[in-house]
C-alpha cells in the first residue's frame, strides 16, 4: 500500500507539472530524491528559494522510498510524451545500473564538454571519478559516505570493566560455537579503535547477559535490516572487510561471504543483536530511537545518522537523541577476523578496517524535459557556500576539493570535527573500494538479505541450527546458487 501511495502521489505531481508548464509559468525542475526529514526541511525552506529567485523556476519535489525502485519511475518515463523527472538523485550502487540500462544522460552532451570538465575539476578526484561510467561522464558528485562505529562510551567502559567477571561464561558459550572459546590470549581493549569482530562480540555479549535500565535481558546491538540498500550495504562491506573479491561477492557462496553470514548466524545465536531490527525491519530512524531508548549501545552509521542522533541544541528539527551528547564514541569500522580458530587459538586470517566508499550522485535523465536546468542546480547545490552550510549542519562528507582539503578551516572542531575526522580516516583505510560495478548488484544485494533472514534469523531459531562454515557454504550453494544463476541470466541486465 505504502508503494502504491508513493507512485500514486508521483503521477499527480507529474500530472500538475505538465499543466503548469501548458500555462506559460515559469519552468520548472522536477526532482526524484530521498531524504531524512530535517534535511529536506532545509533544502525546502534554505537553498531552493535562493535557487528559484536565480534561475526565475519552481523546484518540484518527488520521493523515493527504496532506490531499487529508480529504475521503474525511470521506465514509465520513457513511455510518456512530456516526461516529468529532470533530475535524479542517485545513491552509488546505483549509478552504473542506471546507466547500462539506458536510463541517464551523458553530462557533455547537455552543457558544453570544456565547461564540464572546469566545473569537475572543483571537485576532489575521488568523488568526481566514481561519476564516470565507460569512460563518459552521467554524474556530479553530491556527497561522499562511508561507516563509522557508534558506541556509548559509558556502555562501552562497563563492559570492559565487567568483563574479567563475564569471561567465563562468554568463552563456554564460544566453546560449543567454534570448538576453542575466546581466542587464545584475549584481551578486551578499552580503546575500540583497537577492536576487531570478536572484541564487538564480547562486548555484545556482556550487555546482552544482564539487565540494564529496563529490566530486561536482550541484545544492544543493531544494525539496518530492512529489504532496502542500507542493509545489503551492511552484508556487502562486511563481506569485503574479510577480503572477499569483486567475483567472490558475486558468487554469493565463496568462503569469505559464508563466512560473513557464519558471524551474523553467531550475533543472533548468541543474542547479541536487539530482535526487534529485524522483527520490525529497522531503517536509521529506528536505530536513532533504539539509541533514545537504551535498546542500542553500538552500531556501525553514516556521518548524517551521528549528527541526527547528537542533534543540535539551538534547532528543533533536529533534537537529537542521547540523553548525555557526551556520551556519542566514534571510531573506524572494528577489523575483520575469521569466526573459526586454529589449533593455538588465533583467527584462522585476519581481514581489515576497510570498508567501500559510495554516497550520492546527481543524474539527469535522458527523457529529462529541462536537462541545462537541472545542471544549474546540480552546480547551484555542490557550490561551495551551500555545501560547506549542508555538510556542517548534516555531516555529509564534503566532495568538494576546497572544503575537504581544509576541513579543519571550514568545520568547527569537538564533535563537529570528531565525526568528520573519524570519516575521514575511515576513507583513507578504504582507499578506493566500491561495491562491485556490475549491471546486476541491486539484484544480487537484494539476494545478500534474503539469505540473512534465511540462514542468519530463521535457521538461529531452530533446535538443530549448529553452524559452521561448512554448513553455511553447502546452505548458501543449495538454496541461492539457483537464484544467482536466474539473476546473472536475465536479458534486461545483461
Amino acid at each position: 500500500m505504502k508503494k502504491c501511495v508513493v507512485g500514486v502521489s508521483l503521477l499527480c505531481a507529474m500530472m500538475m507539472w505538465g499543466g503548469c508548464a501548458r500555462s506559460g509559468q515559469p519552468q520548472e525542475l522536477s526532482i526524484l530524491l530521498r531524504m531524512m526529514p530535517a534535511q529536506e526541511r532545509f533544502l525546502q525552506q534554505e537553498l531552493l528559494p535562493k535557487f528559484e529567485k536565480e534561475a526565475n523556476c519552481k523546484v518540484m519535489l518527488s520521493t523515493f522510498e527504496n532506490e531499487w525502485d529508480i529504475p521503474k519511475f525511470l521506465s514509465l518515463e520513457q513511455g510518456k510524451k512530456k516526461a516529468a523527472i529532470d533530475l535524479v538523485k542517485t545513491p552509488f550502487e546505483m549509478t552504473r545500473a542506471l546507466v547500462w540500462r539506458g536510463f541517464m544522460q551523458d553530462l557533455t552532451s547537455v552543457v558544453d564538454s570544456t565547461q564540464v570538465m572546469q566545473d569537475l575539476a572543483e571537485y576532489h578526484q575521488l568523488a568526481s571519478g566514481l561519476g564516470f561510467v565507460d569512460g563518459r561522464l552521467y554524474y556530479l558528485p553530491r556527497k561522499l559516505e562511508t561507516r563509522v562505529m557508534f558506541y556509548c562510551k559509558s556502555k562501552v567502559a562497563d563492559a570492559v570493566a565487567k568483563f574479567e567477571s563475564q569471561k567465563k561464561r562468554i568463552a563456554a558459550e564460544l566453546k560449543k560455537l567454534n570448538g576453542y572459546g575466546l581466542p587464545s590470549g584475549y584481551a578486551l581493549e578499552s580503546d575500540p579503535s583497537q577492536w576487531d569482530t570478536y572484541d564487538v562480540l564480547v562486548v555484545g555479549a556482556i550487555w546482552a547477559g544482564e539487565k540494564m535500565q529496563d529490566s530486561v535481558k536482550i541484545g544492544r546491538i543493531g544494525q539496518r535490516a530492512a529489504s532496502y540498500g542500507g542493509t545489503a550495504l551492511t552484508l556487502v562491506d562486511k563481506t569485503l572487510q574479510l577480503g572477499a573479491s569483486e567475483k567472490n561477492i558475486l558468487e554469493l557462496n565463496a568462503e569469505k561471504c559464508a563466512e560473513m553470514f557464519l558471524w551474523e548466524n553467531i550475533f543472533v545465536k548468541m543474542g547479541i543483536y536487539n530482535p526487534a531490527m529485524w522483527q520490525d525491519k529497522w531503517k536509521g530512524s529506528d536505530l536513532y530511537n533504539g539509541i533514545k531508548d537504551g535498546k542500542i549501545f553500538l552500531s556501525y552509521l553514516q556521518q548524517i545518522d551521528c549528527f541526527n542522533i547528537h542533534g543540535w541544541a539551538d534547532d528543533p528539527g533536529m533534537p537529537g537523541y542521547l540523553a548525555n551528547v557526551e556520551d556519542m564514541g566514534l571510531a573506524v569500522i572494528p577489523k575483520a577476523v575469521s569466526f573459526e580458530l586454529d589449533k593455538s587459538g588465533k583467527p584462522l586470517y585476519e581481514g581489515t578496517n576497510s570498508i567501500s566508499t559510495g554516497g550520492w550522485w546527481w543524474g539527469i535523465p535522458k527523457t529529462a524535459a529541462h536537462k541545462e536546468l537541472a545542471y544549474k542546480f546540480m552546480r547551484f547545490i555542490t557550490s561551495r557556500e551551500n555545501q560547506a552550510l549542508e555538510c556542517s549542519k548534516f555531516g555529509m562528507i564534503p566532495v568538494r576539493k576546497d572544503i575537504l582539503n581544509n576541513l579543519p578551516e571550514v568545520f568547527d572542531q569537538g564533535w563537529v570535527g570528531d565525526i568528520f575526522k573519524t570519516s575521514v580516516a575511515q576513507i583513507q583505510k578504504n582507499g578506493l573500494t566500491t561495491v562491485p560495478l556490475v549491471k546486476q548488484y541491486p539484484q544480487i544485494s537484494s539476494l545478500y538479505i534474503d539469505a540473512w533472514y534465511t540462514l542468519c534469523i530463521e535457521y538461529s531459531d531452530k533446535k538443530d541450527g549448529a553452524m559452521d562454515l561448512s554448513t553455511m557454504k553447502m546452505r548458501l550453494a543449495s538454496d541461492y546458487s539457483g537464484k544467482l544463476e536466474e539473476i546473472l541470466a536475465d536479458k534486461n541486465l545483461q
